[in-house]
């Protein structure tokens, strides 16, 4: 079996749980998917964004219901969690639909969210508006690569070409991490 029908067995499904599981690299990934007509490109968002508004969810069931025992404690005691605190605290709406764009926060604030007053209704449709709207830009970085390097390279077998955007999405989030690193000591000075 090849990637390529590997993709198209597993479908919009297989994008639903990767972007549970992962996130990030695999909606980028169902962008590049979409550019090579192995499914619609709105269809392709819908099912990223229903991966990771179940995870988000999931995430916050766990934190209403487990309080800070176990792994929520441990997740919560981490470095840079705290501060989120106070944004949550400071401005619940801006923490929910800004969450999924701050980089290691996403487990955590959701956990963290599900620990404060937030009503699930309320989180769940702020949740439902962020997920879209991040699924449809990482999508659309994906889509946008994918013809990237078409246009440079021509069309390649489906396996180099998704290596080839792989690279350049951890190429791409490198640069992104190193510009928000050097932006926090910056700030420290």
């Amino acid at each position: 079996m090849t990637l390529e029908h590997l993709v198209q067995a597993l479908g919009l499904p297989g994008l639903v749980l990767g972007t549970f599981l992962e996130g990030d690299a695999v909606a980028f990934l169902g962008g590049v998917l979409a550019h090579r007509g192995l499914f619609p490109f709105p269809m392709a968002v819908l099912a990223g964004a229903l991966g990771a508004f179940l995870v988000d969810n999931l995430l916050f069931w766990v934190g209403r219901h487990m309080g800070r025992r176990g792994f929520v404690a441990r997740v919560l005691a981490r470095p840079g969690v705290g501060r989120w605190h106070g944004v949550l605290e400071r401005n619940p709406v801006l923490a929910v639909l800004g969450f999924r764009y701050v980089y290691g926060m996403k487990t955590a604030a959701a956990l963290m969210i599900g620990t404060t007053r937030v009503g699930w209704a309320r989180f769940a449709l702020l949740d439902a508006v962020a997920v879209l709207l991040w699924c449809s830009v990482m999508m659309a970085l994906g889509y946008g690569a994918g013809h990237a390097i078409e246009a440079v390279l021509g069309r390649r077998h489906l396996g180099l070409h998704l290596a080839l955007a792989l690279g350049l999405f951890l190429l791409l989030a490198a640069l992104a991490f190193a510009w928000a690193r050097r932006g926090r000591k910056g700030g420290r000075q």
